[in-house]
Order: structure tokens, then sequence, then C-alpha cells
């Protein structure tokens, strides 16, 4: 089975993952070479690629495929985050790539529950504790880094978020979305460290916006969207956990970003899931903050949307996406 998985990772998986031709090349062989050194990244391999092929087998077989995805990952993970502690300049390309699998493999399984993508059962979601906790190392180990197989990937990711940055400080107040969004924040009467860290997300967000809409759908890499995970601030991502109702809806805009990208088989229904899902945690005021998400998305709130639930009911329903399988990213 493993053999069947990594064939299927090597000539199929690796395509969907990225749309520069280099990348795509770097997860086909340099990633694999990477899995042959550390059991762990083959694990996340081989999960990313079972799901995968969960996504298209005949309905018999998909109960087998994600079963083997959720066993793989799961033992991959437990490695993983025992060695977290202990980065070194060896393994610290391999606990980063397994970060990267990890969050492939959060957008792709099963959603069947009312969790938020960046937040878990206790905390912060494991693939970001992950890729948080890489991200410290590779601002220290950043030439040993850009040294190793996966250089080019890192040598990418500055280029792009230079251009990123250049293209934030052209954007005028007119263009940018995000700027209603911004007036309802200053006028909520929050704490100002609240205020303070919902803003410093929205600008982080506006950042992202400004970079995917002057580029064509090919041009942009999931990257240019997912550095918002690792750029905003844990305390932020505490606030969601809180369902803090300005936290909540800065989410909301992030989905629309998501919805660019919901053609992607690892990434399918996952924006208007989390939109609906921050939808049913506001109130009637903050609703109205996020009318540009609900119609720049096309989505529709239905009569089990309408409803609000007990604060209560929502505390208590926090399971994973993956809680059948994944220790409490």
């Amino acid at each position: 089975m493993d053999l069947e998985l990594l064939h299927n990772f090597c000539t199929s998986t690796c395509m969907t993952l990225h749309n520069d031709p280099g990348l795509k090349t770097l997860w086909r062989i340099n990633v694999p070479q990477l899995g042959f050194q550390y059991d762990f990244v083959m694990r996340g391999i081989l999960a990313i690629s079972a799901l995968h092929m969960a996504s298209w087998a005949p309905e018999e077989k998909k109960g087998y495929y994600l079963s083997q995805a959720f066993t793989q990952h799961q033992n991959g993970l437990r490695v993983a985050t025992s060695i977290l502690p202990n980065i070194t300049d060896e393994n610290c390309s391999a606990l980063y790539i397994f970060s990267a699998l990890t969050l492939f493999f959060t957008l792709a399984g099963p959603r069947d529950s009312t969790e938020f993508l960046i937040v878990g059962d206790s905390g912060t979601a494991d693939w970001l504790i992950l890729l948080k906790g890489v991200q410290s190392i590779i601002a220290s180990a950043h030439p040993t880094l850009i040294r190793s197989s996966l250089g080019p990937m890192f040598l990418a990711g500055s280029r792009r978020d230079a251009i990123r940055e250049t293209i934030y400080q052209q954007v005028s107040d007119e263009e940018d979305p995000l700027q209603e969004l911004l007036s309802h924040l200053e006028r909520a009467g929050y704490p100002e460290n609240e205020y303070q860290l919902c803003v410093q997300a929205v600008n982080e967000l506006r950042k992202s916006h400004a970079t995917i809409r002057i580029q064509k759908p090919h041009e942009f890499e999931s990257a240019d969207i997912f550095i918002w995970f690792f750029r905003v601030e844990d305390d932020y991502v505490q606030l969601l956990r809180e369902h803090h109702q300005g936290a909540l809806a800065v989410f909301a805009h992030f989905c629309v970003l998501l919805k660019m990208i919901d053609y992607r088989w690892w990434v399918g229904s996952v924006a208007t899931y989390h939109l609906s899902r921050v939808y049913r945690l506001l109130d009637a005021e903050h609703r109205l903050w996020i009318r540009w998400p609900i119609e720049e998305m096309g989505w529709i709130p239905n009569a089990a949307d309408t409803p609000m639930e007990s604060k209560d009911t929502l505390m208590m329903d926090t399971g994973s996406p993956h809680n059948a399988s994944l220790p409490p990213s």
C-alpha cells in the first residue's frame, strides 16, 4: 500500500500543490528524498496522497483510503511534535515540509465538526504550532535552509513576500475592499489590545488581497493566501478561539481568499464551510460586517444558519476536524 501511495504522490498529487513548475518538480523530487531520510516526512507524504486518492476513488474504497490517510498522518505527527522542541539545522527542513503537508491534510480532510482552521481542541491547531515553531528557526537558519534541498522554495517565498509588501504600499484606500471592516473595528469600542490585534490581522489580510487582485488565477500561489496564518499574532488566534466578534469578522474576510482556490481538490468547499461557521457565531450587528464576503463568495445563508446558538452550546462544540484520528497543528 505504501508503494501505491508514494507512486500516486510522485506522479499526480505533487502536481496539484503549486502552479510554479519549479516548485512542482521540488515536490516531486526533493520532498520524497527528504521522506527517505525522515520517516515522519514520508508519513506526511503518504497521508496526503491517500486523501488525494480518496477524493476520486469509488465510494466503496473511500473509507479505506481515508483510514490510511489518518493513520499515516497521526504516526508522522506524533514524531514531528516530539522533535519540535529540538529543531536543528539538519532537521528544520524536514519539519517545515511536514508542517506544510499537515496544512494540506487539514484542508483536504473531511469536515464533520464546527472547528476553525487555525484553532484546535486545546488551542492553536497542530499544523500551525508546527509551522510557527519552525518559522522562528527559519529566521536564524535562513542561509542554511537556502543551501538545503528546499532552498528554491524559500527563495521563491522571499521573492513573493517582497512583491507582496511592494504591492501593498501602492494600493489606494479606494481600491481596498477591507476599508469598511477597518471602519467597523474603529467604531466598535473594543479594548485597545483587542482592537490592535484585529487591525493587525486586517492589515496583513489587505496585503494578501492586494497581491491576489493584480494577478491572474494561474499566477498566484497558495502561499500568497496562507501567509496570513503566520503573520497574525498568537493573541489574535486566541480571540478567534474565544469567538470574539471582531476577530470572527476578520476571519470571514479571509474566506474570500480561500474561495479563490476552491478549484483545488485539497481546498474544495472549505471557504464556504468556514464562512457559514462564522455567520452562525456572529450576532445580528456583526453579521452586517461580513456582507462583503457573503456577496463576494455568492454564499446564501440557509435556515440552519439563521438561528443564533447559545454561547454555552457553541463553546462546548469544539471538536477538531480530524478529532477521530489526530492528537489534540
